[in-house]
């Protein structure tokens, strides 16, 4: 600042939050929109909790909020394929899904994150946590092997699931390699970056997914920022490198 400016100085210029700008990086979907839960519709059992309006689009919706408060532009889509397809059919459901991602990237050329959120169908205890006295939606990673570069999904999750169990030891059940049948592809060859994760089961209560959705982004959020540090240190070291053989 020059003369005359002196208390000018704008705090968030000392300490910046990063942030993608404008560009949304982030794409949050759910090939099966209508996955709900027990407690929320006050139905008997798993098979009944589906429901069009409160369903695991809303953890979806929290998940790329919370992105976003990080500095991460995300996208979410909540699309009821029910509804919108025509002579629609459960098993195509990734058929459907896939259709969406791609007009998404069409659209947003910088999508790189892929994220299919879905409710499992294990019991509670199965896919609840008590960390810290508190109840948390245990998350899992599903990645097929029906895509031919599986394994860099795989590290791709595993990085996730680390950072997962650092701060919420028990949080995540882990990954699992589903084989190369059925669906086992999952949109996961649309980026090495795509994955699918199972956040809670039918006996969770939104709350408890929601209490998830925040801590997931929370660690997506800091992979992406360090990831960024690390390519950003890498270009200047580049920089620094080609400037020192010119001067040579």
């Amino acid at each position: 600042a020059g003369a005359g400016t002196g208390g000018d100085v704008q705090p968030d210029a000392v300490a910046a939050k990063p942030t993608t700008g404008g560009r949304k990086v982030v794409f949050v979907y759910h090939s099966h929109p209508r996955e709900s839960w027990v407690p929320e519709l006050n139905v008997k059992n798993a098979n009944e909790a589906e429901d069009s309006q409160k369903n695991v689009t809303l953890v979806g919706k929290r998940l790329a909020d919370k992105l976003e408060e990080r500095g991460i532009g995300a996208l979410h889509s909540a699309t009821d394929y029910p509804t919108k397809v025509q002579g629609y059919n459960w098993n195509y459901s990734y058929k459907y899904s896939q259709q969406t991602v791609k007009e998404a990237v069409a659209q947003n050329k910088d999508i790189t994150f892929l994220f299919d959120i879905h409710r499992d169908s294990a019991a509670r205890e199965v896919t609840t946590a008590k960390i810290g006295g508190t109840d948390y939606a245990k998350v899992y990673f599903i990645v097929g092997k029906k895509n031919e570069r599986w394994e860099q999904n795989e590290a791709f999750a595993e990085r996730i699931h680390e950072k997962l169990e650092a701060a919420y030891p028990g949080l995540s059940r882990g990954i699992w390699d589903k084989g190369s049948g059925g669906h086992a592809e999952y949109n996961q060859s649309l980026s090495p970056n795509s994955i699918l994760i199972e956040v809670g089961g039918p006996y969770n209560s939104l709350e408890e997914t929601y209490r998830t959705a925040d801590v997931l982004a929370g660690a997506i959020a800091d992979l992406y920022w360090e990831a960024e540090r690390a390519n950003a240190s890498a270009k200047t070291d580049g920089k620094a490198a080609g400037l020192l053989a010119a001067n040579r």
